[in-house]
């Protein structure tokens, strides 16, 4: 008869383990891929089913990720197109909303503000796990 190798014999000394690898994983690739917080990355983790979002057409994370404040609005289409929502107002550039009745999304918004010349400028950018709390 064979002897059980040690991984046979205390698999389950192992599962507690993969219990904490696999969601710390996730976090990580959260943190890296969108930019959160490790606090907003267990956030978007804990609602991981529930979260669906849609963007806008051209929209991209690489592209996004390159806005400054302070770049006008036509370099900012230029880098990532057409937003669902602001260039024909003075409401802010929103790039991504919740898809159907989704409650958790991955919010993606630009705040203009003009300079002297008229010239809309990134004021602030907006980069988040959306939950319902949030205004």
């Amino acid at each position: 008869m064979q002897q059980k190798s040690f991984l046979q014999r205390n698999w389950y000394f192992f599962t507690p383990i993969v219990i904490i690898i696999i969601p710390l994983i996730m976090a990580v690739n959260s943190m890296v891929n969108w930019g959160y917080s490790f606090s907003e990355s267990m956030n978007a983790l804990m609602h991981f089913g529930s979260t669906d979002t849609r963007y806008s057409i051209g929209f991209s994370e690489l592209g996004f990720k390159t806005i400054k404040p302070g770049m006008d609005g036509r370099t900012v289409y230029s880098l990532i197109k057409n937003p669902f929502e602001g260039p024909a107002t003075d409401t802010p550039w929103k790039f991504s909303l919740p898809q159907g009745d989704a409650k958790y999304y991955h919010e993606r918004t630009l705040v203009f503000e003009k300079d002297s010349n008229g010239v809309p400028r990134v004021k602030s950018i907006i980069s988040r796990f959306h939950t319902p709390e949030m205004k």
